[in-house]
């Protein structure tokens, strides 16, 4: 004898009783697994992979930036860094914003016998401050060279001239940019060239190891 069919409407309602019966054991699984379970992990930061270098306690040394000319001053902690540069002067001359180094060979300009030509390099700081280092081409021994140091300001604006004055005082150079990388020699040790000498921007800031250990002077 074949059985009896269920009516349409009692198989709906098995169906939906199902569902609902399978929902809530599903849920009840849910709710037994640990926290967390889901989450997907997250790829690990920069940010992350130091604070595991440094350990979970977060200590860290203080930040160190480089000063004066080159990299050639000794760090110091940001906090010094950033009360310097509330006390830093408005830059005086927009192509010395920055550091910079410029290097020429100047051929004998006194009458004197037996003088030599030399190479000069010069870097000039946005502190207004200014070292040189002249090798005297004759005689290239390092024992001979010669280190100065002093304050550069502006003296023309169009187009833009610097003087260099030492420490006592005494005017060292004169000179004028043809542009940002080129520095025309007006005046050298008070002597006015018959021909024009230039000096020109290095890729690198010459510190003048020479001078390292003095004190850096203070130029308004």
């Amino acid at each position: 004898m074949p059985s009896p069919r269920l009516p349409i409407s009692t198989l709906s309602c098995c169906k939906i009783a199902g569902a609902a019966l399978l929902a809530l054991v599903v849920a009840g699984c849910a709710q037994q697994q640990p926290a967390g379970y889901y989450s997907v992990q997250h790829d690990t930061t920069a940010a992350d992979a130091q604070q595991n270098a440094q350990g979970r306690d977060g200590a860290r040394a203080p930040s160190q930036i480089q000063l004066g000319f080159g990299n050639n001053q000794p760090a110091r902690p940001i906090a010094a860094e950033q009360a310097a540069q509330q006390e830093e002067p408005v830059i005086k001359a927009r192509p010395l914003a920055e550091a910079r180094t410029f290097l020429g060979t100047v051929p004998c300009l006194s009458a004197e016998a037996g003088c030599s030509a030399t190479r000069i390099t010069l870097t000039l700081a946005p502190s207004g401050e200014w070292r040189s280092r002249t090798v005297f081409l004759d005689n290239p021994d390092p024992a001979n060279n010669i280190a100065q140091q002093g304050c550069w300001d502006v003296i023309g604006t169009r187009p833009l001239r610097i003087i260099l004055v030492q420490k006592n005082e005494a005017s060292m150079a004169n000179l004028t940019f043809l542009n940002d990388n080129v520095l025309r020699i007006n005046m050298i040790n008070d002597i006015q060239p018959r021909l024009e000498h230039r000096l020109t921007r290095q890729a690198d800031v010459d510190g003048i190891d020479e001078i390292t250990n003095k004190t850096p002077l203070q130029c308004d």
